[in-house]
């Protein structure tokens, strides 16, 4: 989630009030949903922070690794997870590039990890190196790059996502199943924390249901239909992909050789013209 190597206090606070994140809780739901009916997969969480979603992963009967490039966001996922008494879920600080397994997952999930890497294509396809063929990628990111403010800047966001460049990323490397929108009734809290206010946003107060219950139960219901009816826009893209069975993933050199072949042969055409 953070550079390598790098604390960001910014996003290390966000972590601390993540218990109380109405909204990243009612994401996770979404991508649990993509795995009813699969039973003790082996899951790789890259860029899992906190843990929070390792740990309901782990609750639903898999076996997952968690990891992370900061060892302050690892030592808090292990905390988490002391405290849950869970122990199908181990976590490694270790960043994408870094990361290396004999083992091929069942699954990968990286949830709003893409955006931290500036060569999001090459640490995509290490993403789909890591999971087995014809098993399953989950990835979310924040949409919108109209959208891009001070929260972005303040986590060390590169940009933010439209579908059709989310859908150019993944499509070279995997067979796209899912990809809708998330978050359509926080538009206008984003656009106002973010680009116009230039404040965090009131994640810890709005998400407090012994302190702000009015709030929090508004908040909730917005998620929830948000969640059962997709809508053409919001502030996460979220994807679910198959790495295909007998395809290797194209490499960033194949897709480059593949634009210079049809530049050639348009311009082959041109001067047979």
């Amino acid at each position: 989630m953070s550079q390598p190597d790098t604390l960001n206090p910014y996003q290390y606070q966000d972590l601390l009030v993540r218990s109380h994140d109405l909204y990243a809780a009612a994401k996770y739901q979404i991508l649990l949903r993509h795995l009813e009916g699969e039973r003790e997969l082996s899951i790789l969480n890259a860029g899992c922070g906190s843990g929070e979603l390792s740990l309901l992963l782990a609750e639903a009967g898999h076996r997952v690794l968690g990891v992370d490039p900061a060892l302050e966001y690892i030592e808090l996922a292990r905390l988490n997870a002391d405290r849950a008494g869970i122990e199908s879920c181990s976590f490694l600080v270790a960043s994408i590039e870094e990361f290396s397994s004999d083992d091929v997952f069942d699954c990968v999930v990286a949830t709003d990890v893409l955006e931290h890497i500036e060569d999001d294509r090459g640490a995509f396809e290490k993403l789909v190196r890591l999971v087995k063929p014809g098993g399953t990628l989950l990835i979310t990111v924040p949409a919108g790059p109209w959208l891009y403010g001070f929260h972005d800047e303040s986590l060390g966001h590169y940009r933010r996502y439209s579908r059709r460049e989310l859908r150019r990323l993944v499509s070279p490397f995997c067979r796209i199943e899912a990809l809708r929108y998330f978050g359509f009734s926080l538009i206008p809290v984003c656009y106002l924390y973010s680009k116009l206010l230039r404040k965090p946003y009131p994640v810890g107060a709005s998400g407090d249901a012994a302190s702000n219950p009015a709030i929090a139960f508004t908040l909730r219901s917005m998620l929830h239909l948000d969640r059962l009816l997709p809508l053409p826009l919001g502030i996460s893209l979220i994807l679910k992909a198959t790495r295909p069975l007998s395809i290797r993933p194209a490499s960033v050199s194949d897709v480059s050789q593949k634009r210079r072949d049809k530049q050639r042969f348009y311009e082959a055409s041109l001067t047979g013209l």
